[in-house]
C-alpha cells in the first residue's frame, strides 16, 4: 500500500480512520440549509451545524437529544415551523446527504485487505439510519462492516474536534496514536488530531481519498 501523503511513511501507519461527510460520502450542507430554513421561516447558518456552537444540532450529533427530542427543540427555536410534520423535518435534515461514490467504496475495501480501517464521525441517529439504508440500495450489505468499528459522536457522546474523542477512539483501537492516520475534510478536526499526536491529513476542496493511496 503507498500512501501519497507528504511526510506519511506507510510503514509508520498501523491504522486507517476516515471522516465520513466529505470524505467517504459526499454532502451537500447548503441543500439542508435551504429546506430547514424555507420550514422554519429563518436563515440557518452552516455554524450552527458544523461549528459545535450551542445549538439543536450540536445537541443531536453529541446524543444530547433523541429525535423526538430535537423535532421538539427545533419547534421551540423556530416557533414557525410549529405545524411542519416530522417527516417534513426529517426529509429536510437529510437533504445533505448524497449518494455514495463506487471508487471510494472499493478503495475502503480494499485498503481493508491491507491495514486496519475505522470511520471517526460526528453524525446523529436519523443520518445513520438514511445513510446506511442508502448503501444498502446501491451496494447491498451493511455500510458498517467496511470498517472494523465505526465511531459516532452521538454514540460516545463525544464530538470532533473535542480532543477527548481522539484519546478515546486511539484507547478503544488499542494502538499508539502516531501508528493512527486520520483524514477529514475539516482543518479544526485534523489539528486537533494532530495535537493528540495522531498522524493527520486535511482533506481538502477537490481532492478525493482515491487520490492519497495505490493499491
Amino acid at each position: 500500500m503507498k500512501i501519497s501523503i507528504p511526510a506519511v511513511l506507510p510503514e509508520s501507519v498501523e491504522a486507517l480512520v476516515f471522516d465520513l461527510g466529505g470524505v467517504v460520502l459526499d454532502i451537500d450542507i447548503e441543500r439542508s440549509l435551504a429546506a430547514l430554513s424555507r420550514l422554519s421561516a429563518a436563515t440557518i447558518d452552516v455554524q450552527d451545524i458544523v461549528a459545535g456552537k450551542a445549538s439543536v444540532f450540536c445537541d443531536l450529533e453529541l446524543g444530547l437529544l433523541d429525535w423526538a427530542g430535537f423535532i421538539r427543540a427545533f419547534r421551540s427555536e423556530y416557533p414557525a415551523a410549529g405545524a411542519v410534520s416530522d417527516a417534513s423535518v426529517q426529509d429536510a435534515w437529510n437533504a445533505m446527504l448524497l449518494p455514495f461514490d463506487e471508487r471510494r467504496v472499493a478503495l475502503i475495501r480494499e485498503l481493508g485487505r491491507h491495514c486496519p480501517v475505522y470511520l471517526l464521525s460526528n453524525t446523529n441517529l436519523p443520518h445513520r439510519v438514511y445513510f446506511r439504508e442508502l448503501f444498502g440500495k446501491q451496494f447491498g450489505g451493511r455500510f458498517d462492516d467496511l470498517f472494523v468499528r465505526c465511531f459516532y459522536s452521538d454514540e460516545l457522546h463525544l464530538r470532533k474536534p473535542d480532543p477527548e474523542i481522539y484519546r478515546h477512539v486511539a484507547r478503544e483501537i488499542g494502538l499508539p496514536a502516531g501508528k493512527l492516520l486520520f483524514i477529514d475534510d475539516n482543518q479544526a478536526n485534523v489539528s486537533a488530531a494532530r495535537s493528540q499526536g495522531w498522524q493527520a491529513y486535511y482533506l481538502s476542496c477537490g481532492e478525493r481519498i482515491t487520490d492519497l493511496f495505490e493499491l
